[in-house]
């Protein structure tokens, strides 16, 4: 699983959609949603709208999505408090966010991807272990998910590497609470 898989301007709060446009004369905008159920929007009581280009303590402004339709690719909605085009223009570039304290917590066998973020990643290939580097994101691609490792201090190179995320295959464990993946992968020569 990995919502929320955007990065959050601040740790206490999760961006889960993009306002990217608007859509008919009602009010209802474009959304682009971080998480794997959309559905999930309407269930969160206290969501905040959050102009992107500002600091995140400013221009904050409750919100809570009462309708969410699929329109062709992706996602349209209605906003409390939005009712024409001209209203929902205004709320083109803004996120919606929820306190990261609000987001259910993963399953036992879940990982959200932030909780990856950071982790260090060590690497066995022939019965050698090497600390490839730290996560630094991970990202969807059509085949499977990517990870990115970037150079951290006693990595084997300076380099950022791209890990396939496949379970059991390439990606043998995870202790988060130890701080360290455990991947079946080769160092890029």
């Amino acid at each position: 699983m990995h919502e929320s898989s955007s990065p959050s301007p601040s740790h206490d709060h999760l961006i889960l959609a993009d306002i990217v446009g608007v859509y008919g004369v009602k009010g209802w905008v474009r959304l682009r949603i971080y998480l794997d159920n959309p559905n999930l929007l309407l269930s969160f009581p206290d969501l905040t709208l959050v102009d992107a280009s500002e600091t995140p303590k400013f221009a904050r402004q409750s919100i809570v999505v009462e309708a969410l339709q699929v329109q062709g690719k992706g996602h349209i909605a209605r906003l409390s408090g939005i009712g024409d085009r001209t209203e929902a223009e205004a709320l083109r570039g803004r996120e919606i966010q929820v306190a990261a304290a609000d987001f259910p917590a993963a399953d036992d066998d879940e990982i959200y991807w932030r909780d990856l973020e950071g982790l260090q990643v060590w690497s066995t290939e022939d019965g050698t272990r090497s600390l490839l580097g730290k996560v630094k994101t991970l990202f969807e691609t059509g085949a499977n998910d990517v990870m990115v490792v970037a150079p951290c201090e006693g990595s084997i190179d300076d380099r950022e590497h791209l890990v396939p995320w496949i379970l059991d295959e390439v990606v043998t464990d995870i202790v988060v609470d130890e701080g360290r993946v455990e991947v079946n992968w080769y160092v890029d020569a």
